[in-house]
């Protein structure tokens, strides 16, 4: 028969380790706001994210955005841009320098 601390201590090793993954999960890098880059470009955010191609995958550090390419890419779609516009907007949404 087991005792009944045993159970009380499944329990709260799971509830840690929950909490643990959570936790994790809010401190994570999120990415910066294409909704704001967007607004800022003048063009859907939708459009923007097309022209991004897919995000990296988790633990995986993202390329260096080709502003030129971008804003080809949106006077293609139908929301002409310049270079300028969006390299403006990528750094207003850059991460701060590390220290």
């Amino acid at each position: 028969m087991y005792h009944p601390l045993s159970y009380v201590s499944v329990i709260c090793l799971g509830g840690l380790m929950l909490l643990g993954t959570v936790a994790q999960a809010q401190t994570g890098h999120r990415g910066p706001d294409l909704g704001k880059i967007a607004s800022e470009i003048g063009v859907p955010q939708s459009a923007l994210q097309s022209c991004l191609g897919d995000r990296p995958k988790p633990g995986k550090r993202p390329e260096r955005p080709d502003a030129g390419k971008i804003a080809s890419c949106l006077s293609k779609a139908g929301h002409p841009s310049t270079a300028k516009a969006v390299e403006k907007a990528l750094a207003a949404a850059a991460p701060p320098p590390r220290g």
